[in-house]
């Protein structure tokens, strides 16, 4: 039996669909890899109305409560819009130490030369756009002051994480029934109280950010023209540019934006594959 797992949180018909075309076949070849059990979550782990009232996002705060991760000494948390290059990924756990809590700092893929152009880009369109004003850095500040929370310059990306179930069961369960951040909902979901609660106790471990890439924001940045879908031979570019970054990254991810995950090169999901 692994002392690790893969849990993928794929909660609702339209989530696992979307895991069993796009990401099965890649998660289960990496799973495979380096001998991780797969648990693929389809249920949600909490069905009280209090869960009904918010994103499932927030449930990720549980996986380490479940009788399952008892089983094992590190769970790799994923959303179910995470492609895995498995031919070239190495160990993920390879770069988290037992007592700390490993992940991607949002935008670190990006080049800290290049987050202002990322920081434009999201922006624009909304009230609050100013170009050149809001650096990336301003911007997760900003996150925190809405939350309630004291400002901090960096946040996770919590859509990959590795931990230990007995040293950080509690405090993901601490964030996870908390009233305070409940009533402060974003689209950010449970990924600002989280990121405050790690980094300020000291729990967060940095690594390669190849771990934890987000398509959306490198288009943005490096493939601006994939929001125009009438560009002549738009397949044949946003296929070229999905396959690019997969190609130079570990984990692709899907994030605010799943539709482009139809330029993969493998779409299909696996004959009979199972649970």
């Amino acid at each position: 039996m692994s002392d690790t797992a893969i849990v993928v949180l794929a909660i609702g018909d339209d989530y696992l669909a979307y895991w069993r075309q796009y990401c099965e076949h890649s998660c289960r070849a990496y799973a495979g890899k380096f001998n991780y059990d797969l648990i693929l979550v389809r249920e949600p782990l909490d069905a009280s109305p209090r869960a009904q009232a918010r994103s499932a996002a927030w449930q990720k705060c549980l996986v380490l409560s479940q009788d399952f991760s008892a089983r094992y000494r590190r769970i790799i948390s994923l959303d179910c819009d995470i492609v895995i290059n498995f031919q070239e990924a190495p160990s993920i756990t390879d770069q988290v130490p037992f007592d700390r809590v490993g992940g991607v700092i949002s935008g670190s893929h990006i080049h800290e030369d290049l987050r202002c152009l990322l920081s434009d880009r999201l922006l624009r369109g909304h009230t609050e756009y100013a170009r050149g004003l809001r650096t990336w850095e301003t911007l997760q500040r900003a996150a925190y002051v809405h939350a309630g929370l004291q400002p901090l310059p960096s946040v996770i990306q919590t859509g990959v994480l590795v931990a230990n179930p007995t040293h950080h069961r509690g405090i993901f369960e601490s964030i996870y029934y908390s009233q305070e951040h409940e009533q402060r909902a974003t689209r950010c979901y449970e990924q600002i109280p989280l990121s405050h609660a790690l980094l300020t106790q000291d729990l967060f471990c940095p690594i390669d950010s190849r771990f934890n890439s987000v398509f959306f924001e490198t288009a943005l940045v490096h493939y601006p023209y994939l929001a125009d879908e009438r560009l002549p031979n738009y397949d044949f570019v946003a296929s070229c540019a999905v396959q690019t970054e997969l190609d130079n990254n570990f984990f692709l991810h899907f994030a605010y934006d799943r539709t482009l995950a139809r330029y993969l090169p493998q779409s299909q999901p696996l004959p009979g594959a199972g649970e």
